[in-house]
């Protein structure tokens, strides 16, 4: 499995305080079975705002610690943008981080309150710069889990959506639950990611469980492996990130 949502870089935001935590949360995934993730630490959201190079440094240090602690993991770095207005000009000046520092991918967390048009356009302005943008935890946004029709514009203009495993497992209630397995009945659902934070549980199995039992073990193994692989395609880079290559699952 790939956890293409966690906050394990240490001290960077409400994720890992220190590298013991952040050594904890990678051994929780790996022993749920997965095998790499995505560091992707708050940016641009008003109170964390870690940049491109702190993300990266803060990434081959926690892939070392690893390495030295025998966790069999890949971490790649990465970053949870708030979306905001002038998003595409930062993206323009070479601000904002993609996943993997591939230049394919951004994960971007939508506020809970947003001008739908605005968006749409955004959305479009990242594909015809050849970005895919990554919508994270769309089932705990109230505007997109609560208009069908929004997360199907999205899609169709070229956004993916990521839910989050905790969701599946119900841990952020029944509302996101609902939500979370609906946009997966539906085909909506490109990824999974942990959002893992102290004080949440490490649910990556349990939604594969889950997720199994609903849409297939088939379709589970896209939304877990085959899709996530797509961010991998460019990540080759030692300085950017460790471990890398085709994910063997």
């Amino acid at each position: 499995m790939i956890d293409t949502h966690s906050h394990i870089l240490p001290g960077l935001d409400d994720g890992a305080s220190d590298l013991s935590q952040a050594l904890g949360f990678i051994s929780l995934a790996a022993g749920q079975g997965v095998t790499a993730m995505f560091a992707t630490s708050h940016c641009c959201d008003g109170v964390y705002n870690c940049d491109k190079n702190t993300i990266l440094a803060a990434c081959r240090d926690l892939c070392t610690a690893a390495e030295k602690s025998g966790i069999d993991m890949r971490i790649l770095p990465g970053a949870e943008i708030r979306v905001n207005h002038d998003l595409v000009a930062q993206f323009d000046a070479g601000h904002l981080l993609t996943l993997g520092n591939a230049g394919r991918f951004l994960l971007l967390e939508l506020p809970p309150m947003f001008i739908a048009h605005a968006v749409l356009r955004m959305t479009r302005q990242l594909r015809e710069r050849e970005i895919i943008p990554i919508i994270a935890h769309a089932e705990r946004n109230p505007m997109v889990a609560g208009q069908p029709g929004l997360a199907a514009e999205l899609i169709y203009q070229g956004a993916r959506l990521q839910i989050t495993a905790a969701s599946l497992a119900g841990d952020f209630g029944r509302p996101a639950l609902k939500s979370a397995r609906t946009f997966a009945e539906n085909g909506q659902v490109f990824c999974l990611g942990s959002d893992i934070h102290p004080g949440r549980k490490y649910q990556m199995k349990t939604a594969q469980k889950n997720l199994n039992k609903w849409i297939g073990r088939e379709q589970t193994g896209k939304l877990l492996i085959d899709n996530p692989e797509q961010i991998f395609y460019g990540c080759f880079d030692p300085v950017e990130s460790c471990g890398l290559g085709r994910v063997g699952i």
